[in-house]
């Protein structure tokens, strides 16, 4: 509960404070944790380790502890004191380095931790939750600006923009069962310990200090200042910084000499951008969408759904020939542009902005387009993609990637000693497709987690070793039923592309009925990016990540098959990218299949069923039932 104090959440801690069996720990990707001595409290203060094996099948027999002696019995066999008594005595969380802290006597505020995490969104998140899985007793510290836990950002363009008032307002609020209110936030506010209570988690956890940004970097003395003027020393650091909205000079400069122009001029990145274009948009007759690309795009469907309750004209400006052009090849790019413009957005492709001014007669925002044309709107939104926040390279004198920008690391996402980057702001070596920087959400979970596991790795402990980042990260777009796709791997529209989908057969010659029109890209397709003649980028075309769909059976991922074809470097030739395209079921003849055989398997067992029913009603008759009723008794 939100409304039970510090001091009383401590006080049910240590009193059900006991020793539980060592357990074996799985992750997803199989490796297995042991956390011997761990407490039932530290269990639960982390949700990458409420999947314990408690809740499993035991094993048929627990790992002996140092100096123990077999019993010969099983683990539901032998008594709790008989298996504590196999065990060493838990280290006090003072012996553990990960979990001392010093707090500042003038501000009583944690001076010295030894995790810190620099950021507050996802990779953060997914650092700390790793962190706390390889060194259980841990204490970390995460510092971001929003006032904000944790949550994903994807659904603020496009989800959100679909529900009623009253469901938005709950999902917003950081409070309460997250299971109930939101999927938005990753955990509730209760779960982060207040950072000026921080060094008296005896089981450890994670502390977010929110509303705070860092301003300045000494890897030489690992200690960071922040806006507040508050200097914290760190242990090991994590650069989770993220990005920032990429603004155009054109707008800066109008919004300089124009407050007008300012205050009609949005940004979307968080929470806060997300309310605030809502409220603007509902009181606006007209909006003009500056981008294109993944944002762009799907900010302008979603403000489509503003326009069916008041009318909103929407209008989308974009330099590039159709839209998501950077990623998809032309067709794809051509279907993608024809249905939004069918969902009631006014497209304008090839055009750049040239002159922003203040239309002080109309009350409106004069946009000048390279063509010549001007706009006018209530509202303009800039939504031309993200850079990386790499500040604090300059005080820490750290190395940037020139061509993508982000923090360079190594691949064990190491920038220098002790000092790590992940999400958006990193720029990574994949050892398949070269250097990188990725901004997705799947990317930033996966290095975050990798960075995580390395900060709290330990040279004597085998089970806590480093980790190369290897993971090939993938991405997607919904902006309806009919246009979605995921993808996997570099997937550039400048690259060469092969496409294969399911549709209706070309025309052919002799006139006969065919199709080859962009609105015949509502079918399901693959498409193979190719590099020096190898597959390195698969893009799933309104396929679903599941061969088959079945809610009680984990079905094969065509996106774990795409990792594993650019895994093996397919090389690009016609015959085996077909071969491969039917690997992937364009047709979804398996997931037919599948149900065909769901349907049958589930006639059968209903037969069965009937059959031992019958077979149970006969027996329990006896006799009786089916014997010759006796003729009357004379009088």
């Amino acid at each position: 509960s939100t409304h039970v104090t510090y001091e009383q959440q401590l006080k049910q801690k240590r009193s059900q404070r006991r020793i539980v069996t060592p357990i074996d720990r799985f992750d997803n990707g199989g490796e297995i944790k042991r956390t011997d001595g761990l407490t039932a409290a530290d269990a639960g203060d982390s949700r990458s380790l409420q999947k314990s094996a408690l809740t499993r099948s035991a094993p048929a027999a627990l790992p002996l502890a140092a100096g123990g002696a077999a019993t010969g019995k099983s683990t539901a066999q032998r008594t709790v004191a008989e298996q504590q008594a196999t065990l060493p005595a838990p280290a006090a969380p003072a012996d553990s380095p990960g979990s001392v802290v010093t707090m500042s006597d003038r501000t009583g505020l944690p001076s010295r931790v030894p995790y810190l995490i620099i950021g507050s969104g996802f990779a953060g998140m997914a650092a700390a939750r790793a962190i706390r899985a390889s060194d259980p007793l841990s204490k970390v510290l995460m510092i971001g600006d929003e006032p904000y836990p944790p949550y994903l950002r994807p659904p603020l363009s496009k989800e959100l923009w679909r529900r009623k008032d009253d469901r938005v307002k709950a999902m917003l609020s950081p409070l309460g069962d997250m299971r109930r209110n939101s999927w938005l936030f990753v955990e509730p506010d209760s779960f982060f310990i207040e950072p000026r209570r921080l060094h008296l988690a005896d089981t450890g956890g994670v502390s977010l200090w929110k509303g705070r940004r860092v301003i300045a970097l000494d890897i030489a003395d690992k200690r960071v200042t922040l806006d507040s003027g508050d200097r914290i020393e760190y242990g090991k650091c994590l650069l989770a910084t993220g990005g920032r909205p990429r603004t155009l000079p054109v707008f800066d400069a109008a919004a300089a000499q124009s407050p007008e122009v300012a205050s009609r001029t949005a940004y979307f990145r968080n929470i806060d951008d997300f309310q605030s274009l809502r409220n603007k948009a509902n009181q606006a007759k007209s909006v003009i969408v500056i981008g294109g690309g993944f944002l762009g795009c799907e900010l302008a469907v979603s403000l489509t759904e503003v326009a069916k309750k008041t009318g909103l004209e929407v209008h989308q400006v974009f330099k590039e020939s159709g839209t998501l052009a950077h990623v998809l090849p032309p067709h794809l790019s051509e279907h993608t542009s024809k249905f939004i413009a069918q969902s009631g957005v006014a497209q304008y492709p090839g055009e750049r902005v040239t002159s922003v001014d203040w239309d002080s007669a109309a009350g409106q925002v004069k946009v000048g387009l390279s063509s010549g044309r001007s706009l006018s709107a209530d509202l303009c939104l800039v939504a031309v993609g993200i850079e990386a926040n790499t500040q604090l390279a300059e005080s820490a004198g750290l190395e940037i990637d020139p061509g993508d920008g982000g923090f360079l690391v190594n691949a064990e996402l190491e920038a220098r000693a002790d000092l790590y980057a992940a999400g958006d702001a990193c720029s990574y070596y994949d050892v398949l497709l070269g250097r990188r920087r990725v901004e997705h959400v799947n990317h930033a979970e996966e290095s975050g987690a990798v960075a995580g596991r390395n900060m709290a790795s330990d040279p004597a402990d085998p089970d806590r070793k480093r980790s190369t980042y290897q993971h090939q990260s993938s991405f997607w777009c919904n902006l309806a039923n009919t246009l979605a796709w995921d993808a996997v791997g570099l997937v550039d529209s400048r690259l060469e592309t092969q496409s294969f989908f399911a549709m209706p057969p070309l025309a052919s010659d002799d006139g006969a009925a065919g199709s080859d029109t962009a609105e015949d890209y509502q079918y399901p397709g693959v498409v193979f990016y190719l590099k020096a003649g190898r597959v390195v980028g698969i893009l799933l075309w309104n396929l679903p990540d599941e061969i088959f769909q079945d809610k009680k059976a984990f079905a094969p991922s065509r996106l774990n098959l795409a990792r594993k074809v650019l895994a093996e470097r397919q090389l690009a030739d016609p015959a085996a990218l077909q071969a491969l395209a039917r690997e992937f079921d364009v047709y979804q003849t398996v997931d037919d299949d599948y149900q065909d055989l769901k349907k049958y398997m589930e006639t059968k067992e209903r037969q069965q069923q009937q059959q031992a029913e019958a077979s149970a009603t006969a027996n329990s008759s006896g006799p009786a039932a089916t014997g010759v009723a006796s003729a009357p008794v004379p009088a």
